[in-house]
């Protein structure tokens, strides 16, 4: 397959590697030195699909492109889903193939399954307090991010005293109907995201982290790519 690669930094260049293993080629790359947003339609006729890592301010502009140009998108840039009523109307008007989620490593995903188990434990147990932290290397351009959110709403929806997110950092005493969520950035770490339940007598909690190996995170490429190929 040919692939757009939108977003040439850390995931964009691990996205290209792996592509290039299972025999896929990067015919056309967008970054802040050849933005996708100023680019004409031609520019991705040769691309089967594109695989977007940017920015969550271009998601929105670079989605609108994708769909009027009829490009199928993964979308792996967080950050945007404010505007996500925007995205699906534009996806549903132009019949537009997209895939995003905020995060596509298997790991997380045995996470969040845990998370939904544990919270309906937890549910019944009002003495536990649940919070979401979450590391990320310096250069991630949003926080908290995506995969911290989702876990987090998973203990909103899923917890019966937890009705929204508070991500801020706080300067008073928390809402107990809130679920915090907190963010470092520091170094070269990949990704780290704790889920955690506190109580006087016991605090048990489970973490999943990639550690920049493409193998769990971008394997999911591969096979997508993969599966494209055969059908």
């Amino acid at each position: 397959m040919n692939l757009a690669l939108v977003g040439t930094g850390q995931m964009g260049q691990a996205v290209a590697a792996v592509a290039a293993e299972g025999s896929h080629e990067v015919t056309a790359r967008f970054n802040s030195d050849r933005p996708l947003v100023e680019a004409s339609p031609t520019a991705l006729e040769a691309v089967d699909i594109a695989v977007d890592f940017s920015l969550p301010s271009l998601a929105v502009p670079h989605f609108r492109r994708y769909c009027e140009w009829d490009v199928p998108v993964v979308m792996g840039t967080t950050g945007w889903y404010d505007a996500l009523d925007e995205v699906q109307a534009l996806v549903q008007h132009h019949d537009a193939s997209v895939l995003y989620a905020p995060n596509f490593s298997i790991g997380v995903a045995v996470l969040s399954r845990a998370v939904d188990h544990v919270t309906s434990l937890m549910d019944e147990i009002e003495a536990y307090d649940a919070f979401v932290h979450e590391m990320h290397h310096t250069k991630k351009a949003d926080s908290p991010s995506g995969t911290a959110r989702m876990l987090a709403e998973q203990l909103v929806d899923g917890l019966g005293r937890k009705d929204h997110i508070d991500p801020e950092a706080q300067h008073r005493r928390i809402d107990p109907s809130a679920v915090h969520v907190s963010s470092t950035r520091a170094g070269t770490a990949f990704g780290e995201h704790t889920v955690g339940f506190d109580s006087p007598a016991f605090s048990p909690w489970t973490t999943c982290w990639t550690t920049g190996s493409k193998t769990d995170p971008l394997s999911h490429c591969s096979h997508f790519f993969d599966r494209r190929t055969s059908s």
